[in-house]
């Protein structure tokens, strides 16, 4: 149990997801269109986002890694654009809490008492690709991590709008499969262009709606390096847009500071 935890919520910080989103879907079919263009696509994908002042989910998490399979309960909450907010427990009791911001990721453990702080930029270094907070929230939301250009590359593949490579220029390329259905993200593969060979896959299983607007009810996260898998499984149970919320957060005293 000892080093569980700790990159269940470095995983989700750092790999880690309107209502025009009718008229979106309105305009697709079950099957792609050959005769739309990418700028079409993009641009229906873009106005598929979700966009609320306060989202609050409760969630089940699966986590495996070397062997070892975890099950906890996971309370998420955002603020639009500004704050990620996680709380993992198991019968009620609180195993650890996470607060990401747009300048800072925080977290920490009960079980080893232990606390990380840390700049939102230091991301960078752990996964070799900045990531900002719009894109975390981007990737529980199943919306594209980047920004995709009109001119991207296109091709159907599938079933579905296969968008990229998309070269972020600094050692990544992305490829996007969006659904004809309702134009939201359907997978996400991220491939390393650097020495070490990395590969991340998001899949989102399915879409529910809350106030006509359409969010993932199921996202999986898999992260493969030489000789070693991670999987994260994230079940949405409930999905709550409200007008406020509560991101109560302070480290229990007498917890150690750690350097992942």
């Amino acid at each position: 149990m000892k080093k569980y935890f700790g990159p269940i919520f470095l995983v989700l910080t750092l790999i880690l997801l309107s209502q025009s989103c009718r008229t979106a879907a309105s305009l697709s079919s079950t099957a792609p269109n050959p005769k739309w263009t990418a700028g079409q696509v993009i641009r229906a994908h873009k106005q598929t986002r979700p966009e609320f002042s306060y989202y609050a989910a409760r969630t089940q998490l699966v986590y495996e890694s070397k062997g070892q399979r975890q099950k906890v309960n996971l309370s998420l909450r955002m603020k639009y654009g500004d704050t990620i907010w996680m709380k993992a427990s198991v019968f009620g009791v609180t195993l650890a809490k996470a607060l990401i911001t747009k300048d800072k990721v925080s977290y920490y453990e009960s079980l080893n008492k232990t606390y990380y702080e840390g700049p939102t930029s230091e991301i960078a270094r752990w996964i070799g690709i900045p990531v900002s907070m719009t894109q975390l929230q981007n990737i529980l939301l199943g919306q594209s991590i980047m920004t995709m250009g009109r001119n991207a590359d296109m091709s159907i593949r599938n079933n579905q709008y296969i968008l990229g490579p998309l070269d972020t220029g600094i050692g990544w390329n992305i490829h996007n499969s969006i659904r004809p259905d309702n134009f939201r993200l359907e997978r996400a593969e991220l491939g390393s262009t650097g020495v070490v060979p990395t590969s991340v896959e998001l899949t989102y299983s399915n879409y529910a709606e809350v106030a006509k607007q359409l969010f993932p009810e199921q996202l999986n996260l898999s992260v493969r390096l030489p000789g070693q898998t991670t999987a994260i499984e994230l079940n949405f149970k409930q999905i709550d847009l409200l007008d406020r919320l509560n991101f109560s957060y302070q480290i229990p005293k007498g917890f150690k500071a750690i350097n992942p």
